[in-house]
């Protein structure tokens, strides 16, 4: 348990120090995003729109750096 949580911990701490996350925009209107789950014993957020943006051109050398194995 100790080992998820940290590792949870460690993929949300990286990808908010690389990434801008905020409310998207589209025709030059903020989208505010409805607070809506899904049903059933374990629940989730539905999808929404957002904007995920690379904080910098050195962030956006990491992101490249990183090997993603895909077998």
């Amino acid at each position: 348990m100790n080992l998820a949580e940290s590792s949870l911990f460690l993929v949300c701490a990286m990808s908010l120090s690389v990434f801008n996350i905020s409310k998207a925009v589209e025709n030059g209107v903020t989208i505010t995003p409805a607070v809506d789950y899904t049903d059933g014993t374990i629940s989730h957020p539905k999808p929404f729109k957002c904007s995920v943006k690379p904080r910098s051109e050195h962030a956006v050398a990491i992101i490249k750096s990183i090997e993603f194995n895909q077998d």
